[in-house]
């Protein structure tokens, strides 16, 4: 069947807007789409519901020419995803997530928490909106990767090369600096001297220099950006104002406190972004060498919160 792409679906209209991203995958990396149907109860008639509503959305699918399989579970949302990833041998997970929850209804946070944690295949988070909107992802044009200087963030370039080899897309390698108090962590903040941020500012850029050079090599487009400031604002703001498609980040970096704690930084990038958002799932102790040595943390005026923010929501499934 060559290469899939998982799409769970339990119904809701928040769970197909993840159907515009994954359909861009699909025909951007030749793979065909599964369409898993998810039921709360074993019950014939649900599963008979599911089944119709799937084959609606496959012939959507299909009359843009794609390839589709369709899948009913009756089991825990999670627990029907993981497990229908490694029967299947799925490359790729998309599915929807969005910002609150009732207890009547999918979790979708907790539910898409707990793929991330079990799943060992990317995974595309699409923030879903208002149930009346869709998301319509067309095209890939840019992927924003940002970087701390970890080898476990580095370790997404390896997954995300692929994606941008098969897109023709070009990666653009972002780096914000870690805000690091120098006192109290309500109040004292201290700047460095200008000398200071010149100095860092070209370690930094040599860095980004360096790993773009061993992606340039495998002819891909990459362009590099160094911002100081909050790092989910910044990379948020950035990824909208220019023409961001996809945000790939490692679902967890080092949890130094002069290191960004990247598992915390995705789930709040999600929370605030619409743009889609690729997690990588870091291997134990990271397969990607950094190239040099990654400069130090500076200390810089201003305040960063660190505190875990999960997204969870889920909208009214059909079945």
């Amino acid at each position: 069947m060559g290469s899939r792409i998982l799409v769970p679906q339990d119904g809701s209209t928040l769970a197909e807007q993840a159907l515009p991203c994954a359909a861009m995958l699909a025909q951007g990396l030749s793979a065909v789409v599964v369409l898993l149907g998810i039921v709360s109860l074993p019950v014939e008639e649900l599963a008979d519901k599911a089944k119709h509503y799937l084959a609606n959305i496959a012939g959507r699918l299909e009359d843009t020419g794609l390839r589709v399989h369709r899948v009913v579970r009756h089991r825990p949302a999670a627990q029907a995803i993981v497990d229908q990833t490694e029967r299947m041998g799925i490359q790729n997970i998309v599915m929807a997530t969005h910002g609150a929850t009732r207890i009547t209804r999918w979790t979708h946070g907790s539910v898409a928490e707990r793929v991330l944690r079990s799943a060992n295949v990317p995974v595309f988070l699409v923030r879903a909106r208002d149930s009346n909107v869709r998301n319509t992802a067309s095209a890939c044009r840019r992927i924003l990767v940002p970087l701390d200087g970890s080898r476990d963030a580095e370790h997404a370039l390896s997954v995300i090369a692929s994606f941008a080899l098969a897109l023709n897309a070009e990666i653009c390698l972002y780096r914000v600096p870690i805000i690091r108090a120098s006192g109290s962590l309500m109040d004292e903040w201290s700047m460095p001297s200008r000398d200071s941020i010149e100095t860092f500012s070209q370690k930094v850029q040599a860095y980004l220099g360096a790993v773009a050079l061993r992606l340039q090599a495998r002819g891909i487009s990459v362009s590099t950006v160094f911002q100081f400031g909050g790092v989910v604002n910044s990379i948020v703001g950035y990824a909208e104002a220019n023409q961001i498609d996809l945000i790939a980040m490692c679902t967890r970096g080092r949890t130094d406190v002069v290191r960004w704690t990247l598992g915390n930084i995705a789930d709040r990038v999600l929370r605030a972004s619409r743009v889609p958002l690729l997690h990588v799932r870091a291997p134990s102790g990271g397969t990607f060498p950094r190239p040099v040595s990654e400069p130090p943390a500076v200390h810089i005026a201003g305040r960063q919160s660190f505190g875990l923010a999960v997204p969870t929501m889920r909208e009214q499934g059909a079945f």
